[in-house]
């Protein structure tokens, strides 16, 4: 696992258009980073996360046929979680069709598309990217402890 480069840009939007995930504004998208996953030389696995104010919009999350069923998504996921903190995101949105399963053993939750952040129904993930039949998951990266004080 590696942050892309721009040099991966190519690679990921072919990963992503065989699997049928918008990419219309891969390149276009505001304040998008990304994580890939390798297997020597060959890119096998993507995930993106787009930062719109302390809520984040996790896209892209792709793993080639051949390498999936090996915790690889698990692993991009999880690596994205990871580094949402350090740009001060606190809530992870998404929208699926497919994975809705997958998410959920990872701690996202179910919710309507009105309980989400104005600037995340902004992007164009919500707008028109993905229909509206899609999914809507969050999931808090905020520990319930943060917020508490000790006397």
């Amino acid at each position: 696992m590696r942050a892309s480069a721009p040099a991966d840009r190519a690679a990921v939007h072919r990963l992503l258009t065989e699997a049928g995930l918008p990419t219309a504004d891969l390149i276009s998208a505001p304040d998008l980073s990304l994580w890939i996953a390798e297997d020597g030389r060959q890119l096998v696995g993507a995930i993106g996360l787009e930062r719109h104010g302390a809520a984040g919009l996790l896209r892209s999350l792709i793993v080639s046929p051949s390498h999936r069923q090996h915790g690889l998504g698990g692993k991009l996921v999880t690596t994205l979680e990871h580094a949402a903190p350090t740009a001060e995101i606190e809530m992870l949105v998404l929208l699926t069709q497919t994975a809705r399963g997958f998410f959920e053993s990872l701690g996202y939750n179910v919710v309507d598309r009105s309980c989400v952040p104005d600037e995340i129904k902004e992007s164009a993930e919500f707008r028109s990217l993905c229909p509206a039949t899609a999914v809507c998951m969050t999931k808090s990266l905020v520990s319930s402890s943060a917020g508490a004080s000790h006397v």
